[in-house]
């Protein structure tokens, strides 16, 4: 039997608002099959190294895991890019927006979090206009 291997997908934000955005992008797109961790701003950062090192380590399952944080430079992103280095088969990716989690309804997650990770960050580019959107 020749079983895929998919990427794993864990959200990694500040206080409460991973799971309000993926409730929202459930209500349009369905299931996302992902884990949330929230970060609180009084819990030490040994704790929080820990508590996303066993939350990776749980969800690899031999794909990989793609991390979303919500900003770049923020506590969540800088230890989960301190997690991940060196890990073959994860990535982080910041700066987490509902067109991305949106987009990965429809991805596939054979592809490796690396390539996962780049199909949503240009999805997440492309959602970002300044004005009206051209017609074309």
């Amino acid at each position: 039997m020749d079983e895929t291997v998919e990427t794993s997908v864990l959200i990694v934000v500040h206080g409460g608002y991973g799971e309000p955005m993926v409730s929202a992008a459930e209500a349009i797109v369905g299931p996302l099959d992902l884990a949330i961790t929230t970060i609180c701003s009084e819990t030490g950062g040994d704790h929080v190294r820990q508590r996303i090192t066993s939350e990776i380590a749980r969800l690899n399952r031999g794909g990989g895991v793609l991390v979303l944080t919500d900003l770049c430079g923020s506590t969540p992103a800088n230890v989960c890019q301190l997690v991940v280095a060196g890990q073959s088969g994860c990535e982080v990716l910041s700066g987490l927006n509902l067109a991305m989690l949106i987009k990965l309804s429809t991805c596939s997650r054979s592809q490796g979090a690396h390539q996962l990770a780049h199909e949503l960050l240009g999805t997440s580019r492309r959602s970002i206009i300044v004005g009206k959107p051209e017609r074309g």
